[in-house]
């Protein structure tokens, strides 16, 4: 609570409270009351009455703020933020492990093409191997997939494939294309963000999109190749993320059905190799096993 009633931001080198920041920044949107409710009703159904409590909690210090000066795409960040974080159960809480994650994706997301803006990474408590981003840099990875990383530079790859749909507003994409949310994007998202109802339609449909059906194979296509050029423009080794890719293709098999609109991973690491010739890319051999595995 102490955390919450101050200043509500976290930048990469935060290592206390993220939960309750990402709570506390997510409710002070508009239309938080109803994306309260929705967030503290998935994490009761998630097992979780511990996390639907606090998020009831902050829920009660901020309830019906409605602030504004937001821009439209934190709002909808933020919201989102929440809404991920309520499904998977909360997020680590190894202040140590959260900072080294966060100093890796800010050293990437230096060199991507949105560099100006706030990267916040949190690891999910959750078994599962996954990765999402929501807009405004709000990045996430899951504690299964950290398990199957074996070094740094695999690391950078994957932060730096969910910086790439921050980068080119993938998110924010498929809600103006949306023709469920036409009647809304056809007045803006200015008036959705000032709507409580309009905003929650808005967050439902995204966080769908984002955790249930997936992003189109273009998109993640394009992150995973432009997330690539981030990673090694840091200088990690190019083809680290071509064997974290194997390394997943060998363990979940290749039947695209498991991942719904996306590639399946033989396509995904054809296209990151064809990126590493066309590019110019080098393996400079910067993988730093050792440094991640101590952390």
């Amino acid at each position: 609570k102490n955390f919450c009633e101050k200043e509500a931001s976290v930048n990469m080198r935060s290592n206390h409270g993220l939960t309750a920041t990402l709570i506390a920044l997510s409710l002070t949107v508009a239309g938080c009351a109803e994306v309260q409710r929705a967030s503290e009703d998935i994490a009761r159904q998630s097992g979780n009455p511990r996390l639907a409590g606090a998020i009831h909690g902050v829920g009660n210090v901020v309830g019906s703020l409605f602030p504004i000066g937001y821009e439209e795409e934190s709002s909808i960040g933020q919201a989102m933020a929440l809404q991920v974080v309520a499904r998977y159960g909360g997020v680590v809480d190894q202040p140590e492990l959260v900072r080294y994650v966060n100093l890796v994706g800010r050293a990437v997301a230096n060199t991507s093409d949105r560099p100006d803006i706030p990267y916040r990474v949190a690891i999910l408590e959750h078994e599962s191997i996954n990765a999402f981003a929501a807009p405004a840099g709000y990045i996430f990875v899951t504690r299964g997939l950290l398990k199957q990383v074996r070094n740094e530079a695999e690391l950078a790859a994957v932060l730096g494939h969910e910086i790439a749909h921050v980068s080119q507003k993938h998110i924010l994409d498929v809600i103006q294309r949306s023709k469920r949310l036409a009647g809304v994007t056809e007045a803006g998202l200015s008036y959705a963000t000032s709507n409580p109802a309009a905003f929650k339609t808005v967050i439902d449909g995204a966080v769908k999109k984002l955790l249930d059906e997936g992003l189109d194979q273009d998109k993640e296509t394009e992150a995973d190749t432009i997330g690539e050029v981030f990673a090694t423009r840091v200088g990690y080794d190019a083809e680290a993320y071509v064997n974290l890719l194997t390394r997943l293709r060998d363990l979940k098999g290749d039947d695209r059905a498991l991942f719904k609109t996306h590639p399946n991973f033989s396509a995904r690491i054809e296209a990151v190799q064809k990126t590493i010739q066309s590019k110019h890319l080098v393996a400079t051999g910067v993988l730093l096993p050792e440094r991640f595995a101590r952390m």
